[in-house]
């Protein structure tokens, strides 16, 4: 493996550079033109303030083509009323919050890997997952437990930034009343995730006793984002005794204190620094980044350890046709190693095991109820601040997700006006005291 691995990076550092030398930024005139083009499509002030002072009209935040520019592409449409169940399965959700994350961000340029038949057509609506109220419902919801007034959540794949959407019985798990429908939501995405990564090779009622993963060592190496975080919590919660982090990101020591607080043992990006420390005593690695192609992670795992992988963050940032050869090389050879499990994130495990989904769900509610974990919200934004927050995601997402999960109200009413016309272009900030003077 060593062997290939340096021979790919010898041919790919002058063609990468090579490559690079191709592309291009937009210029100050295309970036104009295309904040004239999303201003002229946004309403007047009266007319977006009325959205949010009528209960009965649905408005849906809709993306009408593939873009790396959130604002080239984003509007909201308006419908005259809300939407009713019509079929037997149906329901509807007002939907109190829903999220803005890097899954989102990919539906929106177009590299989402959708399933034969599954991609939505234009215009589509963003948000994959919700937390709402039944606000309608059909006759088989009614027999199934489900009535007006029942707070549930949903991970649906789009449609959820909206203050309406129709979903089926199948796809919504009630939530405990106890709850923040914030924190809720974040743990659809972000710790059903980490939860299914941490009890890979573990099944049945071992998956929730109460401490599956007694005196394990963890070792996690990726960015200091949402999932890891997650990661983290869920670890200690579930038993293991030390949970060590190689944090790779631009300023790396600076993560360290975040790290810290966590409990867990920061280490050098640099994994050459831990590798001889850490060989042989890791029960469980999560790798997120591949910077090394798995190769330091693999020798710190005992005899009957695993390597949990997750992405390719390090070799997907050069999008050329060495990258292309070289993450097909090391997909084939995690595939073919019994000590590793891809785990291809949780829309995938959602759509292959929708039970088990359910149940892990279910179980990670009941967590939160305690107040054993704690999901981190990084800002609470309305409907019209999407595209300022994919913009951000999509340029330094680290630090984005250092500060916590985005959560999108649809029914919170922008501060100002700026925010209502989607004017927060990249780089512009909005003076709120000259707003209000103004």
């Amino acid at each position: 493996m060593l062997s290939m691995s340096h021979i790919i990076r010898s041919f790919s550092s002058k063609s990468r550079s090579f490559l690079k030398s191709f592309k291009m930024k937009k210029t100050k005139s295309e970036n104009d033109e295309l904040k004239s083009k999303h201003d002229a499509k946004a309403n007047s002030k009266e007319q977006v303030l009325d959205l949010y002072d009528d209960d009965i009209r649905n408005v849906e935040l809709l993306i009408d083509a593939h873009s790396n520019d959130p604002f080239e592409v984003m509007y909201l449409q308006t419908y005259d009323d809300s939407p009713m169940a019509k079929e037997a399965d149906d329901i509807v959700i007002r939907v109190e919050v829903t999220t803005v994350s890097r899954i989102d961000c990919k539906i929106r340029n177009g590299s989402f890997p959708w399933k034969y038949g599954m991609r939505p057509p234009f215009p589509m609506c963003p948000g994959i997952d919700c937390v709402g109220t039944i606000t309608s419902v059909g006759s088989a919801a009614i027999k199934s437990g489900l009535d007006l007034g029942d707070r549930v959540a949903a991970l649906s794949l789009n449609g959820c930034t909206a203050k309406y959407v129709k979903l089926k019985i199948d796809d919504v798990i009630k939530v405990p009343d106890d709850v923040d429908s914030a924190e809720a939501v974040v743990v659809l995405q972000t710790y059903v995730a980490a939860f299914q990564c941490l009890l890979t090779n573990i099944d049945g009622m071992n998956r929730y006793s109460r401490k599956p993963l007694k005196n394990d060592k963890v070792l996690i190496v990726g960015p200091f984002g949402v999932f890891e975080r997650a990661t983290v919590e869920l670890a200690f919660y579930l038993g293991a005794r030390k949970v060590y982090f190689s944090c790779i990101a631009r300023d790396q020591p600076s993560y360290d204190t975040s790290i810290r607080m966590l409990g867990a043992k920061p280490l050098s990006m640099d994994p050459d620094d831990w590798s001889d420390e850490l060989e042989g005593m890791i029960d469980i690695a999560i790798e997120t980044s591949c910077l090394d192609r798995y190769e330091h992670s693999y020798r710190s795992l005992t005899e009957e350890g695993i390597l949990v992988t997750t992405s390719m963050h390090e070799i997907d940032k050069n999008n050329d046709w060495l990258s292309g050869i070289e993450k097909g090389w090391v997909k084939t050879w995690a595939a073919m190693n019994p000590k590793c499990f891809p785990y291809d994130g949780v829309v995938e495990n959602y759509l292959q095991d929708r039970k088990q989904f359910m149940k892990d769900v279910m179980y990670l509610f009941h967590v939160l109820e305690k107040r054993k974990i704690k999901p981190k919200i990084g800002a609470r934004i309305p409907m019209m601040k999407v595209a300022e927050a994919q913009d951000k995601l999509d340029i330094n997402p680290e630090s984005v997700e250092k500060r916590g999960m985005t959560v999108v109200e649809p029914w919170l009413l922008p501060q100002t006006y700026d925010s209502l016309t989607f004017k927060q272009k990249k780089g512009e900030k909005v003076e709120e005291k000259e707003s209000r003077e103004g």
